[in-house]
């Protein structure tokens, strides 16, 4: 369709064609203004029918904000003769998927991590701006000069924005060889479905394969992503380290809450693997050579194969107190950890943290028409009030919460242009027969969980009682959000049930009230929602969570922190990864807070040692990505 010399948007000499496949075609041509060599990927004719155009030039601004040095630039959007396209840099190099095709048996084991890494961070960079590829794989990772790896096509596999309309749910999208389960299924994903594909990549960087091949049918290799245990990679080649082994098999856990949740922190562990202490587990010794004997480990890591930490960042320090030796029969071991900050200033970025907001909205078809007015009108000034560069949607519906504004599954940033959306949407919003707050609730969670502002509220009004759920699914949701988002309630009028929306204040540590007339000057509604947003930029403290690791299979059977105030912490953790579990913590600078933790003792013979739980503080967004500032293991050996 394309020609060598034709001209695109007046600006752009095609000049020859680099590539054709699935999702277009590209070509390298020249931009006559700017006198450089561009990409242009042109997509499938039948992408551009009127619903998807105006969003693949929004969600192209978008991916085009996207400045990091593994992400492929987007320079410029456009639409001719019935085609979308984009122009990108132009990258000179192979993808690693011609490497593969190659017929290696896999990378040297250094270079295929370093190479993860490297995708890794990307993938963090993009993650924090809402935007998930959905389509990492070998192909789409550019190997260029200076040993760097490009991750190519965010505009265009993922004009996502944590879900565009172009993928609706139902719909497939990637390619099924590195596709995470949920993907598989037709479901609406996040950013631990690019981590799944990640760990894929990582598999066929050490192996020369993916964990799971097509055999000629799509259909067979997608239920074995849904349903078949992965193969380890030290299966198919023997040397590969025990932790690196172990890393490949979380990132290709089923299940996305057993999965890391930030990219950021897959990047950590991966650097940790080609530092300088972990050197000698990467580089197995060449045949007929000799090299001198490796370090002992340090017994305490050695469960997992992980390289003893480096000492920790400036900033905290962590002591636990507890007895090292102990009975035969013992079954649980108690530590005293004191946390103590040394007086670090916080990230200046974290402090100017934007917040991340979801208003939900449940008004019946028994509000008086003026009162439903005067809470759109409400919610509407509310947005208004947002910063710029805050994160917002509006949720409303039935027993089965939909999105008002955007219309897919993502938050989107306050700017002129969605604050005047957001309000169109609301004024054709239509009152709802039945509610299920458990379910709303739920898919705040979902929409809030890849987002990585520190400051995550969301505003509950609503004139209604939850009748589409039981008692029992709503107290479930609230103990699966809890410290995870606060929720505060406005009840509209007087036809809802005070009890039941006071237990999910209380739970989600948020503020109730009653707004007795909406449409009254004097109620104040949207004096209630404006200050109440305000309040939210004061609720960030640097984001800091305890991350508790029982390698044993044990459990935590409970977490209290003792000083500077008495709290049970046990009820909020988060899992985060099979056996790790983080809670929320708040240590001050300069101020010490002592915490009593409780695990259990797995069974085991006389004079048995072994790793009872790793302990780690670590710092979550927006400062961090899930870095630890500083760690300490809790070991314990029976008496002989």
């Amino acid at each position: 369709m394309n020609v060598t010399g034709r001209h695109i948007g007046g600006r752009y000499r095609l000049e020859a064609l680099l590539g054709r496949g699935g999702m277009g075609e590209v070509w390298r041509a020249h931009d006559l203004r700017l006198d450089r060599k561009v990409a242009i990927k042109f997509l499938p004719p039948d992408l551009a029918d009127g619903h998807v155009v105006d969003r693949f030039h929004r969600e192209a601004r978008v991916t085009a904000r996207l400045q990091h040095p593994g992400i492929t630039q987007v320079f410029d959007s456009g639409a001719q003769d019935g085609q979308l396209h984009l122009v990108m840099e132009l990258l000179d190099g192979r993808n690693l998927g011609a490497v593969l095709g190659e017929g290696k048996p896999g990378l040297p084991v250094r270079r295929a991590v370093d190479l993860a890494a490297q995708v890794a961070d990307a993938l963090s960079s993009a993650h924090r701006a809402d935007i998930v590829h959905r389509d990492i794989k070998p192909a789409n990772l550019m190997l260029v000069a200076g040993g760097r790896v490009k991750v190519c096509d965010f505009g265009i596999a993922g004009f996502v924005h944590a879900d565009s309309g172009l993928t609706r749910e139902g719909s497939l999208m990637g390619t099924p060889d590195y596709m995470a389960p949920e993907q598989c299924r037709g479901l609406r994903v996040d950013g631990r479905a690019d981590l799944y594909a990640l760990g894929c990549v990582l598999f066929a960087l050490l192996t020369g394969r993916p964990p799971f091949t097509t055999h000629g049918d799509f259909r067979v290799v997608m239920m074995d992503h849904i349903h078949t245990p992965p193969p380890r990679p030290a299966s198919l080649r023997p040397g590969v380290p025990v932790a690196l082994d172990r890393l490949v098999s979380v990132l290709l856990a089923k299940d996305p809450g057993e999965r890391p949740a930030h990219a950021g922190a897959v990047a950590d562990r991966l650097r940790d693997l080609v530092s300088r202490r972990a050197g000698a587990s990467l580089s197995a010794p060449r045949q007929g050579s000799t090299s001198a004997p490796a370090p002992r480990p340090d017994p305490r890591y050695a469960y997992a194969g992980l390289p003893a930490p480096a000492p920790p960042p400036s900033g905290f320090t962590m002591e636990a107190d507890y007895n090292e030796v102990v009975p035969p029969e013992a079954t649980e071991v108690n530590a005293i950890l004191t946390v103590t900050g040394t007086g670090a200033a916080p990230d200046d970025s974290a402090a100017a943290a934007p917040r991340a907001l979801v208003f939900l909205l449940g008004l019946s078809e028994e509000l008086r028409a003026a009162d439903f007015r005067a809470v759109l009108a409400a919610v509407g000034t509310a947005v208004d009030s947002l910063d710029e560069g805050a994160a917002f949607a509006v949720v409303a519906g039935s027993d089965h919460a939909r999105m008002l504004y955007p219309d897919t599954m993502r938050l989107v940033r306050a700017t002129a242009e969605t604050k005047a959306e957001a309000r169109a949407a609301l004024a054709g919003l239509e009152p709802i027969g039945a509610a299920a707050f458990g379910r709303w609730l739920r898919l705040a969670d979902r929409i809030l969980a890849a987002h990585g502002d520190a400051v995550r509220a969301v505003v509950l009004l609503t004139d209604m009682e939850a009748t589409a759920e039981s008692p029992a699914e709503l107290s479930a949701v609230l103990a699966s959000c809890t410290g995870r988002f606060t929720c505060h309630a406005r009840g509209i009028g007087t036809n809802w049930e005070v009890a039941q929306v006071r237990a999910i204040t209380t739970a989600l540590s948020g503020t109730m009230d009653i707004v007795r007339d909406p449409a009254a000057p004097a109620s104040g509604l949207t004096g209630e929602l404006i200050p109440l947003i305000a309040r939210t930029r004061q609720a960030f403290a640097r984001n800091l969570a305890l991350r508790v690791a029982m390698p044993g299979g044990g459990r935590v059977r409970f977490v209290k922190q003792l000083t500077p105030s008495v709290e049970d912490l046990t009820g909020r953790g988060h899992q985060v990864g099979p056996g790790v579990t983080e809670y929320p913590v708040e240590v001050p600078d300069g101020d010490s807070c002592d915490y009593h933790l409780q695990f259990d003792l797995p069974p085991g013979r006389h004079g048995d040692e072994a790793v009872v739980a790793e302990l780690s503080l670590v710092l979550l967004p927006p400062a961090g990505d899930g870095q630890t500032l500083a760690r300490v293991p809790v070991t314990a050996s029976r008496k002989p």
